[in-house]
């Protein structure tokens, strides 16, 4: 990637000495580089501010936010170069004569920040329109990211075969936590510990009377731990004891 760049911008913009021209212009070399910023500009955060790429003593360096802020390409954080990468092998198959194309991406969010995850299908869609993209994942920021998409869920089934299922989230919208919970499986989302601690008071008190003064001691124990926000879990759990 940094040695097309480079040589996009030598043999595009040209070389000259004084008023002789050593290398003419190649405008095709020239919208090469300047279609590759234009979608980084569509696929890098907001929040960096990209604006261009400049080449300075053979690197490639991002200014971003007026020239304030800038980075060399290779010092570039693991979810900027994940993106940055994703974008440049799309780009250089996107041509005129492949403008109709599939594009295949292994768990996406590999790498990514959760804020990046939500964005990332969006913008990749609106860099690359006339590409069709089939992702898996496994983040619940990105199942259902895309409303116009035909998500599946793989699941085994009873004879322990993978299934797929085709899920309604343009009509079913779901935040992360039920993505998690309906589709991915993971039904509880606070980490294993917290769990077992939960287990641990709802064990004390299973087999006592239910009466007021049972939830103002798991109170008392949860705050012991500093999980007393917990207290609904907690109670949800005894309850489901009882049942």
């Amino acid at each position: 990637m940094k040695n097309t760049l480079i040589g996009w911008v030598i043999q595009g913009y040209g070389v000259s000495n004084t008023n002789k021209v050593i290398m003419p212009p190649d405008q095709e070399q020239i919208q090469n580089f300047e279609g590759f910023q234009e979608v980084l500009r569509k696929i890098l955060p907001t929040n960096i501010g990209f604006e261009e790429l400049e080449i300075r003593n053979m690197e490639v360096v991002f200014v971003c936010n007026g020239g304030n802020d800038e980075f060399v390409l290779e010092t570039a954080s693991g979810g900027i170069s994940a993106l940055i990468d994703i974008a440049w092998q799309i780009y250089m198959f996107s041509t005129q004569e492949k403008s109709d194309f599939t594009v295949l991406i292994d768990e996406v969010e590999n790498h990514l920040h959760p804020i990046m995850q939500r964005k990332v299908l969006p913008d990749l869609v609106k860099a690359f329109p006339n590409a069709r993209f089939i992702v898996s994942t496994h983040s619940p920021l990105v199942v259902g990211s895309v409303k116009d998409s035909s998500v599946y869920a793989l699941k085994h089934n009873s004879a322990g075969k993978v299934d797929s299922h085709l899920l309604d989230l343009q009509n079913q919208a779901k935040n992360a936590i039920e993505v998690l919970d309906e589709i991915l499986g993971v039904s509880f989302t606070m980490p294993i510990w917290v769990e077992d601690k939960l287990n641990f008071i709802n064990d004390k008190y299973k087999d006592r009377t239910t009466d007021p003064q049972i939830f103002t001691l798991m109170r008392k124990d949860l705050a012991e731990l500093g999980l007393e926000k917990l207290l609904p879990q907690a109670i949800e759990k005894y309850m489901e004891g009882k049942e």
